[in-house]
C-alpha cells in the first residue's frame, strides 16, 4: 500500500462487483484498494487495483469486525488517514451496518443506519412502502417462518406458478437445505408446501416471500442505480435493460449484459421510493417488464451498489467519484483525480440521469451473441457495431501475466456455465 495514498477504500467482498468498485477507485485516482474477501480468488488477485486481506468468513460477524479494526490499525495507525469502508452484498453491507459502532472510529461509513436499511431491504417492507406510493410490483404474499412452523394456513387459490425468495436476504445466507436457491420456482400448492418445510428446518426464521410470476425472458429485466448526496434527495439515476442473465445455482439472476440508456416512468418511480424512505448513498433498484399490462414491476431495493454497476461507470459517472465528495469532501476529488468525468445526462424531473448507450457484459463476445433477443439485444447489436462495448474484467491497467490468465480462463468458464445453465427466454 503506497504510503502516500491520503485514503484507502476496504472493500468487503470477493466477487465481480468487488474487483469493479477496486478498478473505479484506480481509475479515478490511481489508488490502491484493500479487498477482503473470505478467500483469495482469481477475480481479486494479482491485480495493480487491489491487496488482498483474506479474513477467513464471511459469515461470522465477530470475527470479520476484528480484522477490519486489525487493517484498520496497519492502515492508519494514528488515524491520520481517511478509510473508507464498503460491502459488496447485502450481507457485508448490513454487517457493516449493525457493526457501526465499533467500526466508525476507524472507518467513514457510506451508508444509511440500520432502520431505514432494514425498511428498505426487507422485502415484505419493500411491497408495503410500494402499495403506499402506488409503483407498481407483484401481488405478494409474505410468508411468517415461525407462524407457517405452528401450523397456520397458507391462502388458497394462489395463483401459481409463483417465484419464493427470502424477504432478509443477509440471514438467508446461513440456511442451509436441501435444493436451496437464490430464487425458486413454485409450481404447485405440494411444492410451495415441501420447500416452505425444508426452509423451515433449516432455520431461517424471517419471512419468506411469495409472489405472483412475471413471464418474459431475462431480456425483460430492469434496473436502475440511484444516488442521494443527502437524506431524502436524490441527485442521479442511470438506467439499464438487460440483455442476458446468469443461470448457474450460485449466481442466478445476476446481469450478464446491460444496455443503458433512459426510461423515465422507471426513474421517476424509484426517486419517490428512495425519498419516502428518507435515502442517502446509493440503492439499485430491480425490476421486470411484464408483457401482460406494460408495466415495469419493481421487485426489490439493494442497499448498495449492484454486482454488475460498473456499467454506470461506463457511462462516464465514475461511481468512486460520488463517494469521495460526499464523505470525504470536495478537496479530496479535487486534490486526488488522474481522470476526467466525460459523462453525459439528462434532465429527468429534479434528477440528472445519465443517457449515454452501451453494452456492458461479463461474457465474450460470441457467447453473448448467441443470446441477443428482442428489442433489448437488437440494442445490444447496434451498441457492437459501434463499439460501444464494456467489460469489467478487461483493464488495460492491468499488467500481470497471471491476471490476463485469469480473464481467458473466466470466459471459457462462462462458456461451459452457459452450456449447462441456459438463459431463460419466457
Amino acid at each position: 500500500m503506497p504510503e502516500n495514498q491520503p485514503f484507502v477504500p476496504v472493500i468487503l467482498g470477493g466477487d465481480i462487483g468487488t474487483y469493479s468498485l477496486a478498478r473505479e477507485f484506480h481509475e479515478a485516482y490511481g489508488f490502491v484498494s484493500v479487498v477482503v474477501p473470505a478467500a483469495s480468488n482469481g477475480v481479486l488477485d494479482y491485480s495493480v487495483a487491489t491487496v488482498v486481506r483474506p479474513a477467513g468468513t464471511m459469515t461470522e460477524a465477530d470475527v470479520v469486525v476484528r480484522h477490519l479494526q486489525e487493517i484498520a490499525r496497519d492502515l492508519s495507525p494514528n488515524g491520520e488517514r481517511k478509510l473508507l469502508l464498503f460491502g459488496s452484498l447485502d450481507l457485508q453491507v448490513t454487517l457493516i451496518t449493525r457493526h457501526r459502532e465499533q467500526l466508525s472510529d476507524h472507518f467513514v461509513i457510506p451508508y444509511v443506519d440500520i432502520d431505514t436499511m432494514e425498511r428498505a431491504a426487507l422485502k415484505e417492507n419493500f411491497y408495503e412502502l410500494c402499495a403506499e406510493l402506488g409503483v407498481p410490483h407483484p401481488t405478494t404474499l409474505a410468508v411468517d417462518m415461525v407462524e407457517h412452523a405452528e401450523g397456520k394456513p397458507l391462502p388458497k387459490n394462489l395463483p401459481y406458478p409463483l417465484i419464493g425468495k427470502p424477504a432478509d436476504s443477509s440471514a438467508w445466507v446461513h440456511a442451509k437445505f436441501e435444493g436451496k436457491k437464490k430464487i425458486h420456482t413454485i409450481t404447485d400448492e405440494g411444492d410451495l408446501l415441501s420447500l416452505l418445510g425444508r426452509i423451515a428446518g433449516s432455520g431461517y426464521r424471517q419471512k419468506f416471500i411469495v409472489q405472483e410470476y412475471v413471464p418474459g425472458g431475462d431480456d425483460h429485466m430492469r434496473l436502475c442505480t440511484f444516488w442521494a448526496d443527502r437524506p431524502g434527495h436524490v441527485t442521479f439515476a442511470s438506467y439499464g435493460e438487460v440483455v442476458v442473465e446468469e443461470h448457474s445455482p450460485i449466481v442466478l439472476g445476476n446481469s450478464a449484459g446491460i444496455v443503458t440508456g433512459v426510461n423515465e416512468e422507471v426513474i421517476n418511480h424509484g426517486v419517490r421510493l428512495l425519498e419516502a424512505l428518507n435515502w442517502e448513498g446509493f440503492g439499485m433498484i430491480d425490476a421486470k417488464l411484464d408483457p401482460r399490462d406494460g408495466q415495469v414491476k419493481f421487485f426489490e431495493l439493494n442497499p448498495r451498489l449492484g454486482r454488475n454497476h460498473y456499467y454506470v461507470t461506463a457511462t462516464g459517472h465514475n461511481v468512486a467519484r460520488f463517494y469521495v465528495r460526499r464523505y470525504l469532501g470536495e478537496e479530496y476529488d479535487a486534490a486526488n483525480a488522474v481522470s476526467t468525468e466525460n459523462g453525459s445526462y439528462q434532465r429527468v424531473g429534479d434528477v440528472d440521469a445519465a443517457n449515454a448507450e452501451l453494452l456492458y457484459t461479463v461474457l465474450p463476445m460470441p457467447l453473448l451473441r448467441k443470446h441477443l433477443r428482442g428489442p433489448v439485444g437488437e440494442k445490444a447489436k447496434r451498441m457492437i457495431s459501434a463499439k460501444r462495448v464494456v467489460n469489467p474484467l478487461i483493464y488495460k491497467a492491468e499488467k500481470h501475466p497471471r491476471r490476463w490468465a485469469y480473464v481467458a480462463m473466466n470466459a471459457v468458464n462462462q462458456v461451459r456455465k452457459f452450456r449447462q445453465f441456459p438463459p431463460r427466454t419466457s
